[in-house]
């Protein structure tokens, strides 16, 4: 409880000055204006008339480069400001037609109005909206119960959302209609991720009670003979299944669960390595669902710079040296595995489960009724394996499937990249797919397909009757339901409530007068480690940091010995690094608790004794890498060079083996 205390009372103090620091007011309303924007979806004929006074001239230009922003208009295009009528003259294309919008400041509220009718609205980010996220976490690590830290941050959040705009019912309305149904439970992408956690637990159970979970242990001790190659199996899975990180995810955690438990390694260090090579490996795979939407998130605001929105996925290429925190949180897994050292919780969470001290006791297990296969039954490696084969297989293939119908529908409409994409094929072909695809339900239908292959091989060679398999597969579902799907659910609500008072525009908006052309890559890291962590979400930190910092990056960099395109290419890579980074230690990130779902690890658990270690990856990172290369042109092969002997350093000093 000490230790908890001092947790806590640190962390207070390290988020005291984001309450005390002044926001750039100015980029404040700018982020809402944008999101106005994109909520209400642009014209693509004729002008846009958009009437935003101005406080003075200063800030014509900054706007100006915010609606071509917003509007993905080139660099070139003239923006023209009429003093007297207040108006924005925005050329969105060919004809005559003139949209009038308005944007309308009431309190914290924005509007964006047309003919006296609400098109859009949103909240412009106080300080009060970094109060849910942060009590949250603040509350998790404190009382280590993980739903009631959530559940106490979304109704504080719910409460400053609606404040000044309505009362009781519009509280009601937010939490239960606007967030809950229509956001989760109505939502084609939450509800397929919580039918591909359903379904695969539910075949996981099914072919642990047939012994074909039983059966892969048995194939697999030749190769994971002791605790050091068990993880190591664990660490090459993570970094086979590069192609999505919730794949990666439920798959290695599931199927190497019970190898952890035969060599008495904690749960908390499986969940380490499960969550340190999915995001990290996906986000720098050369072709994956993450780099599809990465590249989503900053290449259609390449013209506004003069580049062409094609050139997105070079620039990506370009960023894979600069990705240092995903880099080292690889290489860290690996030394970690190798040495078999450890520090700080994990140590402690180690040692208990192998029993250094007495009886082995994994502190950091869910406890649950472990399901064992059915007596009598032998265990074939090939009953696990052909479902889990099946699930990443055909999730494999329908990814492509879904996305080569995408791009061929788009084709078929006349869009220009699509038909290149069709004419030249190869990568160009493979990039357009995956950007295309709905990884979700390619996920969902992979994971069902699984299912029902791990009851046809159970009831079809005998082994459980057609009710025992269902009952198994509905036992599955219920010891996940509180540690998985609520906790899935939560998550996801507190990540809507941040969007709704405005944390992640606040977080920018306070770090904007920081920026400098050589720290500038530096602030960005920061600043999407605390968007990411405060939200819990790193593709919702990556589309609101990107698009304004392809302008801002670049025009830094025209002023400085870098280049603008050196100082893009850095500073795309470093948010894409913080939003990964603060992602991984937050409480309430979705792929936290799939990792620690998966690995049958206590959701706090795994973020207490993952954290140290994502850390000083990031410390190391930032000393070793960003710095020196951002401020003094280091290459960065010899900065990637000294963080790997940094880390290795620090682990042969500072570790300590598990069994002294």
């Amino acid at each position: 409880m000490r230790a908890r205390l001092l947790f806590s009372a640190a962390f207070a103090l390290l988020c005291l000055p984001l309450f005390l620091m002044h926001a750039n007011a100015e980029q404040l309303q700018a982020q809402a204006v944008q999101i106005l924007l994109r909520d209400a979806g642009i014209p693509t004929d004729g002008t846009l008339l958009l009437h935003w006074p101005v406080a003075d001239s200063s800030q014509i230009e900054e706007r100006s480069q915010v609606l071509r922003a917003a509007t993905r208009l080139p660099l070139d295009t003239n923006i023209l400001f009429a003093e007297d009528s207040g108006n924005f003259k925005v050329p969105l294309g060919a004809g005559a037609r003139q949209h009038r919008w308005r944007v309308v400041a009431d309190g914290a509220r924005l509007d964006l109005q047309a003919d006296g009718k609400i098109l859009a609205v949103t909240r412009i980010g106080t300080r009060w909206s970094l109060i849910p996220p942060l009590l949250a976490i603040l509350l998790a690590f404190l009382t280590r119960r993980t739903l009631t830290s959530l559940g106490i941050g979304i109704l504080v959040g719910g409460a400053i959302a609606v404040q000044g705009i309505g009362g009781a019912i519009s509280y009601l309305h937010l939490l239960f209609i606007e967030i809950l149904w229509q956001g989760i439970l109505s939502d084609s992408f939450h509800l397929y991720i919580l039918g591909f956690v359903v379904l695969l637990s539910s075949t996981v159970a099914v072919i642990t009670r047939m012994g074909g979970i039983d059966g892969m242990v048995h194939a697999l001790v030749r190769f994971a003979k002791n605790a050091r190659s068990v993880q190591a199996v664990a660490y090459f899975l993570g970094l086979g299944i590069f192609f999505d990180d919730y794949a990666n995810t439920i798959v290695v955690g599931n199927s190497c669960g019970p190898l952890f438990d035969r060599q008495r390694i904690s749960r908390a260090k499986l969940a380490y390595i499960v969550d340190s090579t999915a995001a990290p490996v996906a986000g720098i795979a050369v072709l994956s669902t993450w780099v599809a939407y990465q590249i989503s998130t900053y290449a259609p605001q390449l013209p506004t710079i003069g580049m062409a929105e094609s050139e997105g996925y070079g620039l990506f290429l370009e960023t894979i040296p600069y990705r240092f925190y995903c880099l080292f949180a690889i290489l860290f897994v690996g030394l970690i595995i190798f040495l078999q050292r450890d520090f700080g919780p994990m140590l402690k969470a180690e040692r208990a489960a192998r029993g250094s001290d007495g009886d082995a006791l994994d502190t950091s297990a869910i406890e649950e009724k472990r399901l064992e296969a059915k007596p009598g039954v032998r265990g074939l490696a090939r009953n696990g394996l052909l479902p889990l084969a099946t699930m990443i297989l055909g999730t494999a293939f329908l990814i492509y499937l879904f996305g080569a119908q995408a791009v061929r529908a788009k084709a078929a409409q006349g869009d220009a990249q699509a038909l290149e994409a069709i004419a030249e094929g190869g990568n160009l072909w493979i990039r357009a797919v995956l950007g295309s695809s709905d990884s979700t339900k390619a996920i969902f239908m992979g994971s069902f397909a699984a299912f029902l292959l791990a009851i046809f091989l159970a009831v079809g060679q005998g082994l459980l009757g057609l009710g025992e398999s269902l009952r198994c597969a509905t036992s599955g579902v219920k010891s996940l339901f509180k540690d998985a799907v609520l906790v899935l659910i939560f998550a996801w609500s507190i990540g809507s409530i941040c969007e709704a008072v405005g944390t992640a525009n606040f977080l920018v908006a306070l770090f904007q007068d920081l920026m400098s052309p050589n720290w500038l890559p530096i602030i960005l890291f920061v600043t999407a480690c605390f968007v990411a962590f405060a939200t819990g979400s790193s593709w919702t930190t990556m589309a609101i940091l990107q698009p304004n910092v392809i302008l801002l990056a670049f025009h830094l960099g025209e002023q400085s010995a870098m280049g603008g395109h050196q100082l893009l290419v850095l500073s795309i890579g470093a948010v894409l690094e913080g939003a990964i980074f603060g992602d991984h230690c937050s409480p309430i990130s979705d792929t936290t608790v799939l990792s620690s779902t998966a690995s049958r690890c206590l959701h706090i658990e795994h973020v207490r004794t993952q954290a140290p270690y994502a850390l000083l990856t990031a410390a190391v990172a930032i000393a070793t890498a960003y710095l020196p290369v951002a401020i003094w042109g280091v290459h960065p092969f010899l900065s990637l060079t000294a963080g790997a002997i940094l880390l290795l350093l620090i682990l042969r000093v500072f570790g300590r083996k598990v069994l002294p």
